[in-house]
Parts: structure tokens; sequence; C-alpha cells
């Protein structure tokens, strides 16, 4: 999950048609308003496809218009015997705010369901519609990537696929959205794997194939721009890479034999540092 800047007060123009103005009026006076996804999903899908680079708002896959559009605060209520610590009434009335809708993949949508866990009071006065004063008054348990600066706080991940929350925040997302389900952290693995095979394919390559130490470091350089680049915010599972730039020892360099480790972990390190003041240089012109 990463922070995206959205204008609250800028919604699409599809969603302010006048057309939709008696069916917002019901959705705030009726607890059992019937949501029209025309209005809601249909309006909005390409705005948020694009503001969130193609990604789930969640697990950071890339689904592009396969993404769904979830109510960050669910607008049915949740009355179930099973987990009733849950259960809430519901936010109706912002069924078609700009501020609660954001995409999501079909797996997390089917797990995130209606779960809204708060650490403070429900509000249920219609009368609020701004995220950030609702946001200020219940405390969720559900990080909003549109209100919170630094997702990154409140997780961390691990070089086998797994990913852990460091915050009560980030417990309850790993913990309802499911985000250590098998296929999604077999995916987050996969890709941490092919970097050491790329690896172990380019250092075997110079060993067997009589390369020169200058055809090894352009291979590992290639490689490491590819993890460099693929922590910024617009690609997919972008905040594991980070942690692979943060921990490349951990994530990579421990799965070679100490010798290798040492030496591929020092010159992902310079090539790091390279990296940084070259993009320090590029933000000054």
């Amino acid at each position: 999950m990463r922070h995206i800047e959205k204008d609250f007060n800028n919604p699409p123009d599809g969603l302010m048609d006048s057309k939709w103005d008696e069916l917002k009026k019901d959705a705030v006076n009726n607890p059992a308003h019937e949501a029209n996804k025309n209005c809601y999903r249909d309006t909005t899908l390409d705005s948020l496809v694009k503001l969130y680079h193609n990604k789930c708002a969640c697990c950071e896959r890339d689904r592009g218009t396969e993404l769904q559009i979830d109510h960050y605060r669910p607008r049915k209520a949740r009355q179930y015997k099973k987990k009733p610590e849950y259960n809430h009434s519901g936010y109706h009335w912002l069924t078609y705010e700009w501020s609660n809708l954001i995409p999501l993949c079909s797996s997390c949508n089917n797990a995130k369901s209606n779960y809204f866990p708060i650490q403070k009071k429900k509000i249920n006065d219609t009368s609020i519609t701004s995220s950030q004063e609702l946001h200020l008054k219940e405390a969720p348990l559900f990080i909003n990537p549109e209100i919170e600066k630094s997702p990154e706080k409140h997780f961390i991940y691990f070089p086998d696929g797994k990913i852990e929350g460091r915050t009560d925040e980030g417990g309850e997302m790993v913990k309802l959205y499911k985000l250590n389900h098998k296929n999604l952290k077999r995916e987050r693995k996969k890709i941490i794997v092919n970097y050491r095979l790329n690896i172990r394919k380019a250092i075997q390559f110079y060993l067997h194939k009589d390369k020169s130490k200058e055809y090894l470091k352009g291979r590992l350089e290639s490689i490491f721009t590819i993890i460099l680049e693929n922590g910024k915010k617009y690609k997919a599972f972008s905040l594991m890479h980070i942690f692979i730039r943060n921990y490349f020892r951990e994530f990579i360099a421990k799965s070679f034999p100490e010798n290798i480790s040492y030496k591929l972990n020092i010159s992902f390190q310079n090539y790091l540092s390279l990296w940084k003041k070259n993009r320090k240089l590029l933000n000054f012109f």
C-alpha cells in the first residue's frame, strides 16, 4: 500500500451529474438504500484506476480495468453472529462520496467485505462526509491510502513473501484483507526468487563462460536497476521492493554462499548510492 494524492473536492464529472441528485438524497436519508453501481462505479472506475496506477489500493497487484470499486467505509451494516466485535450500522450516506471510493482487486474486496474496525466511536451523523474529519473522530484500523501519508510504516515484508503488521492498523489489514493468502504470498515470493535466480545466472555465466568482470558488473547492475525502479509508487508491489532495496542482504544476498553474499551486497550498496546521487541530480534540474 502506498499513499495516493486524491483531490476530494474534484470528483469525476459523471459522478456529479444532476441526474443522480435524487439517488444521492435517498442514500443520505435511507439506511436501506439500494446502491446504484452505474453511479458510483461506472462514473469513477477510469479515474480511480488511473489515480492508483492500475493497482489494487491494498495489495498493490497490477489489475487495471479488472479492479472493482469498493466503499472504504462500508455502506451496509454488519450484524453477524460471527466476530460480533466487527459489527457496525453502516455508512449509507457515503455511498456516492468520491472520498469513500477506492479500487480493490476481487481478492481484497471479497476479503474486506463489510469489515470496518475502528478504535473510537462510530459516527452516525449523516452531515459529516469529510474523510479527514471522520478519520480523526473514529480512528479506523483500516488504513486509508488517501489520508495516511506513510502506509509503509504499518507493514513489514519477509523474504518468503510473508507480510506482517508493525502496528495495530497494519495487523488488522493483514488479517482481514487476508494479505498472506497463498496465491498472493506466492506472487510476492516468486518476484524475490526470480531476482535471486537472475543474479545466480549472471554469476554462473561469468564463471563458466570466461566473461569479464565488466560483463558481470553490467548484468548485476541491470538487475539492481529493475529492483530500484520497481520501488517507484506506480509499480506493482512497490512497497515490497522498498523493503528489498532497504534489506537487500536479507532478501537477496543471504541466499548465496558467504563469500559471494558479501561481495554482492557491497556491489548493490555502491550502486544504490550512485542511483540516489543521480536521482538528486535529476531532481535539481
